[in-house]
């Protein structure tokens, strides 16, 4: 059967598409995964050193609640917040840091960096929180998001196609570099 006859009978945009390859210099997928596992570990770390620091400092801890009660302040509750807030200030820290520089702290380890698609420079802490925000996009359909990488010709989440980022190896951004100069 001719491949005309095929498209006739399947109809435009029915035929298999070819998949386009990976464009050279993007980050992996994997590389990506241990960066961002890095940060959420010492997030993670974070949390399990406060902990520590809670149960180790009680005594002094008590006098401190017990001045608390006296004037009807809830110490309780500030040690439950401070829980989350400690490691969500290093995360949105690092979102920033990635906005301003390219690279948070896992990247900077891993050599890769996250840029505007355009441009090729980094995106600006705004937008690279709101860019990490934009990660629950990629959570929704069963964590589809975060795999789709690995199929993608320019190894974009969800999440970086909408915010117009990509994440290339730094090698890459070291050659537009010297293009430039």
């Amino acid at each position: 059967m001719s491949e005309e006859r095929w498209r006739a009978m399947v109809g435009p945009g029915r035929a298999k598409r070819e998949a386009r390859p990976a464009v050279p210099g993007m980050a992996d997928w994997s590389t990506r995964a241990c960066a961002a596992l890095l940060e959420i570990s010492i997030a993670g770390g974070i949390m399990t050193t406060y902990t520590a620091v809670l149960y180790y400092a009680r005594p002094p801890l008590a006098l401190l609640q017990l001045a608390a009660m006296l004037v009807n302040f809830d110490m309780q509750a500030l040690y439950k917040v401070l829980y989350w807030v400690l490691p969500s200030a290093f995360l949105v820290w690092q979102w920033a840091l990635r906005g301003r520089t390219g690279q948070s702290l896992g990247q900077r380890v891993m050599r890769i960096v996250t840029v505007d698609e355009d441009t090729a420079r980094p995106l600006g802490p705004a937008r690279s929180i709101v860019r990490s925000l934009l990660h629950v996009v990629d959570i929704a359909p069963g964590f589809f998001g975060f795999v789709r990488p690995l199929v993608h010709h320019r190894r974009q989440t969800w999440a970086d196609q909408i915010s117009r980022s990509v994440v290339v190896d730094i090698d890459v951004i070291n050659q537009i570099a010297e293009v430039r100069k």
